[in-house]
């Protein structure tokens, strides 16, 4: 039976990523996190666009490796991990919802489709929609112009957030949230994934009590966190640590994390809040591994 071997973070930033370039090339910058992000010291701080490897230990001996999200910043941040985590290959992506940091690095998935191998790319009908409408010749082939080659992805609509779906032999949850508000008031939702023990909510305003009951038990929860206090389309520290002290989780992750917010900071916060509470809430950081097989 597949079994989820470990989970890389590919990206733990916003979709403007971190170094925020006007903090490093104006002189009376005052940013420390974006500073410190280009040194030895605090390359915890070089932050990429939110995305998660799922790394599934297959009966057949072969590891599948499931990317969930393809940002702007997917090309090089596989450039720089892929190679240290020997990930050779990706056998399959979840999309989370419709933004440019989720969705924007589907073109760069060309090189790991072929002719006679199609990627399946999973997916909700909104998030398609927009999809298609970026990106129309990667769902519809025919409308590509020809002067080059197109990411041969077959997508599979998630036709309910309700029920589990199966991916590489591993049972995905969907875990239905709110992000923030469209333009016309409605709400905007994000689709976060629950897999063995892990829960993933990378982009969060509100969590539902239909979802709560789904992430509860968790031995693991991953939680959006942009800065210190609320933001109309994330959770903010303090909110994300409000959730560990509801759920109770063996551990959190913190992700999606602005320049508001600097690495070494969290760290003593957590030793603060473990101290304190008992509470283990730690900032992830790119290239961060988790081993789930233990």
């Amino acid at each position: 039976m597949p079994r989820v071997k470990r989970i890389v973070f590919l990206g733990t930033g916003t979709s403007g990523s971190i170094p925020n370039v006007p903090c490093i090339t104006s002189g009376s910058s005052r940013c420390k996190t974006c500073r410190l992000s280009l040194t030895a010291e605090g390359r915890k701080n070089r932050r990429r666009n939110t995305s998660l490897l799922v790394c599934v230990d297959h009966p057949d001996g072969r590891q599948r490796n499931i990317l969930i999200d393809a940002g702007k910043t997917f090309y090089e941040g596989a450039i720089e991990h892929f190679a240290k985590h020997d990930i050779r290959t990706i056998d399959a992506v979840i999309l989370t919802h419709g933004h440019a940091d989720a969705m924007l690095g589907l073109d760069d998935l060309r090189p790991w489709t072929s002719a006679s191998r199609l990627l399946p790319i999973y997916c909700d009908h909104d998030t398609l929609k927009v999809v298609r409408q970026t990106f129309p010749y990667m769902v519809d082939t025919s409308k590509a112009t020809g002067s080059g080659a197109v990411s041969r992805l077959e997508f599979r609509l998630i036709e309910s957030v309700r029920e589990p779906f199966e991916v590489c032999g591993v049972a995905f949850q969907p875990l239905r949230v709110e992000h923030g508000r469209c333009s016309d008031g409605s709400t905007f939702y994000f689709n976060g994934y629950r897999f063995a023990d892990v829960s993933y909510i990378s982009d969060c305003s509100h969590i539902p009590d239909a979802t709560r009951e789904l992430v509860a038990g968790s031995r693991l929860i991953i939680l959006d966190c942009l800065e210190m206090h609320s933001h109309s389309s994330h959770f903010g520290y303090l909110q994300a640590v409000d959730e560990a002290r509801r759920f109770r989780p063996p551990r959190m992750l913190l992700t999606d994390i602005n320049h508001n917010l600097e690495h070494s900071q969290l760290e003593r916060l957590a030793e603060k809040l473990l101290a304190e509470e008992g509470l283990v809430v730690d900032p992830a950081y790119d290239g961060m591994s988790i081993d789930l097989l233990c």
